[in-house]
This record gives C-alpha cells, structure tokens and sequence, in this order.
C-alpha cells in the first residue's frame, strides 16, 4: 500500500491556516443520533469515549483486541492517562497518540494511526477501539483519515459512513485538514494512474 510519508504533515502552510471559529458550523439539533459511549462504525472498528477506555470488564465483553488513545498525555486535562501498563494482561496492542490541544498538528498523525488501525485488521479475529476523552472529535478524525486513506473514501463520503452510525464533532480545524488529506490522496491516485499508463 503506497501511502504519505509519515514524517510529512498533509497541510502546506499551517501559518496559512485561519484560527478555529468560537461558533460550531454545525447544527447539532439536526443530529438525530444520541451520544452512546462506544459504536461499531466499521466491522470491528469501535469508536469510543474515556469510560469505555477505562471499562476493562466492557473491553474483555467487546473482544477488544487494539486500542488508539487519540488522548494519550500524561496528567493534562482533556487526556486519558491509560498507556498500555493499565491493559496488562489483557492482551490487547496498544498505541497512545497525544492529544491534539493544537488542532494544526493532528495531520501528521494520520497515517501512524491508518497503519495502526490497518494492520490490526489484517487478523480476522482483532476489534480496534479508537478512543478520546469523548469519542467526538480526535478519535473520529483519525478513523476517517483511515477511511480515507485506506479505503479510497473522499471526505465527504468519510463522513457520510461515519455519521450514519454515530454522532461525530471533528473541530472546524480537524475537518480542514481531513480536506488537504482528500486532495493530497486524489493528486497521489491520478499521479500513480498516470504513470501505470506511462
């Protein structure tokens, strides 16, 4: 699978970025799914909150075999301190991957997490549970990045999967970047089409 670099950020110029608006863009009245703690958007692909990370009898039940913690800093508000010694004897891989308190920087995890979240399904039996404090917006930001980058999904049909079975809230600031990650993907498909014709 030829996928970006992981060293590189998928934005160009993030001084170039406009700041995050006060105001959400998006009407969450018209959302008619409830915010339920952890739901399958992808055979064996669970999104979740913190209680659900924390829940190790709920983790057994769901067959939980890979966790990403989209939260993972140590002591910071708005973090989930887990860290693969809390799933000890559990059997499960774990990846923590830092919180994003600065939304431009969520871009260059996408592709560890798309790998991550990839090579724990090449076993038939692995479930991944995708987790933040929420189960809103970082871990909802990198399970489309995988769809994306993994399944040849543009954003919006990303999306579009994505808020059929869950409520989901990226940060205006998230979606930005899940929209150079569309670009960057459809400029790498036709350039690798092109040279097959070559």
């Amino acid at each position: 699978m030829d996928l970006i670099d992981p060293e590189e950020s998928c934005v160009r110029d993030p001084s170039a970025l406009e700041p995050e608006p006060e105001t959400d863009p998006v009407d969450t009245e018209e959302c008619t799914l409830s915010k339920t703690p952890v739901t399958e958007v992808w055979p064996r692909v669970f999104i979740g909150n913190q209680e659900t990370a924390w829940d190790r009898d709920k983790l057994k039940e769901m067959g939980i075999t890979h966790i990403l913690n989209a939260a993972a800093e140590n002591d910071l508000l708005g973090t989930v301190n887990t860290g693969s010694r809390y799933y000890r004897g559990m059997n499960i891989t774990y990846c923590g991957l830092p919180s994003f308190r600065h939304w431009t920087k969520i871009s260059k995890y996408f592709l560890p997490a798309a790998k991550f979240i990839y090579k724990a399904l090449r076993n038939p039996t692995s479930k991944v549970l995708i987790h933040c404090t929420q189960g809103l917006s970082h871990s909802a930001t990198l399970f489309l990045a995988y769809l994306m980058i993994c399944h040849d999904m543009m954003v919006e049909e990303a999306i579009d999967h994505a808020i059929k079975l869950r409520y989901i809230k990226p940060y205006f600031g998230h979606l930005k970047h899940l929209s150079f990650l569309s670009a960057d993907l459809v400029l790498q498909r036709k350039l690798k089409t092109n040279t097959k014709l070559v």
